[in-house]
């Protein structure tokens, strides 16, 4: 049933006189709500995009919705323009945004002050006196929208804040973070639904804010996993389709001998032309990220390298200096990207396989977001496919197993029934066995603040319970696998399609330019495949651990660097 759409008045208590009062002045206000177009245009803009009109008309009217959008397809508008339009209301309500990385939200709290939306963000690393003036700001009703990490609900005094204030929409963005078994799962994304009880949300919101989850990955599957985890009520199912029309999608496949060689000449072509750039190089382990910075430094491109062995400062750096056009290219893990706003980048490229189809269209989904002509180049082996199989084989596990987690936890724990674990301490497989033992009932998992995650040891848990998720993790481990392998396997189905196969989306691929490698091969790109020589594992130079501040001439003389690996 849909809900009553508007304010209703106060509790019985009050005076007759103040109700009756109230409800006037809110009957006034809500017959000047303000429509979705009437907020567009206060933000400078003539039209939506597909879907944004029906997410900011279910914000309006006070229902939870999922957003699913592609990279770039304007998420944050749809939560932007209701708190534009609470400017009209006197009660000040206020949105609350929920973002992953402070780089994110950074980007997205200029954005809207230079839209002239009164907001404001909280996160550590800020200067000194912002947070505590911003908890006023929230406090005293002076800002319409606050952006903040979820580990920040563990803060007193920001739910203190909060609480002062009336909560119309809650966000989540990146809420395939919340979804246990997504591609990027985070433990802090799994108490915010607890979170969002304990807020103020207006009259007629059945005690708590209308809830809108954000995210640009989510197969069906997921999309009701991230509905279950927040306790979505009645929700507006938004999906404006998972087309990236700009860009254009390429696999190749290198196989047998001269496989690296190959490698080398589709990447050197790929990138050779300065409009090929700004890129972003995805890598599967720290030594190639090193080693392919080091070649495309050598063939006069500026570099950096970005991935989590470095020190946060260098990571800084790295991404600092690709932001502002010092490096044309970062060569990265798949540590870098998330919050990462670079509208222009021209190039997103695999050089080895991620380990899911949703991974994969995440991160080749940076490229383009300004709309103009972007290339997603995959460089396919099967030596990747054992690297896959061998980190799904890694996180196989056993009840026992579990239950051995559970007893170094309360070792940790000296006596204790808690225990703290500090941000980034957590490894693959343990962050598995973690998730295990709270499904089945052995922990309990409260966000810690900046300490990191609080764990709760309850002292039960079911060997049932652990069994069945861990048999689920199994299986979507091998669901995430076969889907990256049939996509770089074949050959015959345009690569748009299967992409949009995998999300369920039945629309008809509309590309805008050259569409990708199966209805439309790169012949340039082959023949620069074939020209490379088997040697030429010995003569491109292995010079990367210097790449990560390095810098080449940035002229892009591709074809003397093509030529070089013969």
């Amino acid at each position: 049933m849909r809900p009553e759409v508007g304010w209703r008045p106060g509790g019985a208590s009050e005076p007759a006189e103040a109700v009756s009062s109230f409800f006037g002045m809110e009957a006034m206000i809500q017959r000047a709500a303000p429509t979705p177009e009437a907020l567009l245009a206060r933000f400078g803009l003539d039209a939506f995009r597909p879907g944004q009109r029906e997410a900011v008309q279910a914000a309006l009217d006070g229902r939870d919705s999922l957003v699913v959008m592609p990279t770039g397809g304007g998420k944050s508008l749809c939560y932007q323009l209701p708190a534009l339009g609470n400017d009209l209301n006197p009660a000040r309500p206020l949105v609350v945004v929920v973002s992953p990385l402070i780089a994110l939200m950074s980007d997205q709290w200029r954005r809207l002050r230079e839209a002239g939306v009164r907001s404001t963000m909280l996160a550590s690393g800020m200067e000194d006196g912002h947070n505590a003036q911003a908890l006023r700001e929230i406090a005293q009703g002076e800002t319409q929208l606050v952006l903040a990490a979820p580990e920040r609900f563990a803060s007193g005094a920001f739910r203190d804040a909060l609480a002062a204030r009336r909560v119309d929409l809650f966000v989540v963005d990146e809420a395939h973070c919340v979804a246990e078994w997504g591609h990027d799962f985070r433990p802090d994304y799994l108490r915010l639904n607890d979170a969002i009880a304990s807020l103020n949300g207006g009259p007629g919101a059945q005690g708590r804010p209308a809830v809108m989850a954000a995210t640009a990955t989510a197969t069906p599957k997921v999309a009701e996993e991230i509905a279950a985890r927040l306790g979505l009520r009645d929700w507006v199912s938004v999906r404006s389709g998972f087309d990236r029309p700009n860009l254009t999608f390429d696999v190749v496949s290198v196989e047998g001998k001269g496989a690296v060689a190959r490698k080398r000449a589709a990447l050197l072509y790929a990138l050779r032309e300065q409009s090929a750039r700004p890129a972003i190089v995805y890598c599967g382990t720290r030594k190639d990220t090193e080693e392919v910075a080091g070649m495309l430094a050598q063939a006069g491109m500026a570099t950096a390298t970005y991935h989590a062995g470095m020190s946060p400062d260098a990571r800084r750096e790295s991404q600092a200096r690709f932001m502002d056009g010092r490096a044309e290219v970062v060569v990265a893990t798949n540590a870098f990207g998330m919050g990462v706003d670079k509208a222009q980048v021209r190039t997103v490229a695999h050089w080895a396989l991620p380990t899911s189809l949703e991974a994969y269209y995440q991160e080749a989904g940076r490229g383009g977001r300004d709309g103009e002509w972007a290339r997603a180049l995959l460089l396919a082996s099967r030596m990747d496919l054992g690297r896959l199989i061998r980190f799904i084989k890694e996180r196989e596990m056993t009840v026992q197993d579990v239950k051995r987690y559970v007893a170094s936890l309360r070792y940790e724990a000296q006596g204790e029934a808690r225990l703290t674990i500090g941000h980034g301490e957590l490894g693959e497989r343990q962050r598995v066995l973690l998730s295990i033992a709270e499904r089945a009932g052995a922990v309990e998992l409260r966000p810690a603040g900046s300490d990191g995650l609080l764990v709760l040891l309850t002292g039960k848990g079911s060997p049932q319970k652990a069994h069945a998720a861990i048999q689920a993790a199994r299986n979507r481990g091998w669901e995430a696998y076969k889907s990256i392998e049939r996509y770089a396997a074949d050959g015959e189905l345009c690569r748009r399609r299967q992409i949009l196969d995998h999300f369920g989306d039945p629309e008809q691929g509309r590309p805008t330019g050259r569409c990708c490698d199966v209805c439309d091969p790169d012949e340039g790109l082959k023949r620069a495949m074939a020209a490379a020589p088997a040697k030429a594992r010995q003569r491109a130079g292995r010079t990367g651990r210097g790449s990560a501040g390095g810098r080449g001439s940035g002229t892009g003389g591709s074809s003397s660097a093509i030529a070089g690996l013969g």
